[in-house]
């Protein structure tokens, strides 16, 4: 079981990529791996403060990156992930294209102004009240990481109109451009798309035992 922050590290790193909960039975994930006792205590032992981490130290990509689910991607397997999720036209050919929704090309364009935003920003920048908009923002973001387009950067607390910091920390989100280092979206080779997908799901079989092709590819959202 992991129980130290450079355990995960480590573990994932040797993976290439881990869920966060799990999200087919047998494959690896930061909630099967680590004793539940350890769980929302606020300490350096917290599973929960060691995604936030990894995210803000660059050590891992976090974030709703495995096919939309939560999860992490080392360095190693990085480019890889990339290649098999960034679309190959731009935003705007796609929203032209009709591909992508209003409330996600709204927020793309912030991305594009800001680099970096949380959730309650965004929503107030959009005029979206949490209680009519709240779902169509939340899946406008996860979309934005599933494609690699934004990233888990770090979280913040909200600030009132006093200038205190309050409410429990919100995730900081960032271009993957703006966050990640040169290195990981240059790789030696040029990976293809259908070359990278199917390289992560023979990985994705050789880590969780799972044979069925066709749930794989289900379960990590590709065509």
């Amino acid at each position: 079981m992991l129980t130290t922050y450079q355990d995960f590290i480590s573990r994932v790193d040797e993976l290439g990529f881990m869920a966060l909960s799990t999200i087919i039975q047998g494959f690896p994930s930061l909630s099967a791996e680590t004793p539940g006792n350890l769980w929302h205590t606020g300490l350096d032992t917290d599973p929960w403060q060691w995604k936030d981490k990894a995210a803000q130290e660059k050590q891992l990509a976090y974030g709703c990156i495995l096919g939309g689910h939560k999860g992490f991607v080392s360095v190693r397997m990085y480019p890889i992930f990339y290649a098999a999720y960034h679309p190959t036209e731009t935003m705007p050919d796609r929203w032209m294209a009709g591909k992508v929704s209003q409330t996600t090309w709204r927020l793309w364009q912030l991305f594009e102004e800001k680099s970096s935003l949380y959730t309650s920003q965004a929503r107030k920048l959009l005029g979206m009240p949490p209680k009519k908009g709240g779902n169509l923002l939340d899946t406008a973001i996860k979309e934005l990481q599933r494609d690699y387009y934004i990233t888990v950067s770090g979280n913040e607390k909200k600030v009132n109109a006093d200038g205190h910091l309050y409410g429990w920390p919100s995730n900081t989100y960032t271009r993957v451009t703006d966050w990640v280092h040169g290195s990981w979206l240059n790789p030696t080779k040029d990976w293809q798309v259908e070359e990278a997908r199917n390289l992560i799901l023979d990985e994705a079989a050789s880590l969780s035992k799972v044979s069925d092709r066709r749930l794989l590819t289900r379960i990590f959202g590709f065509p």
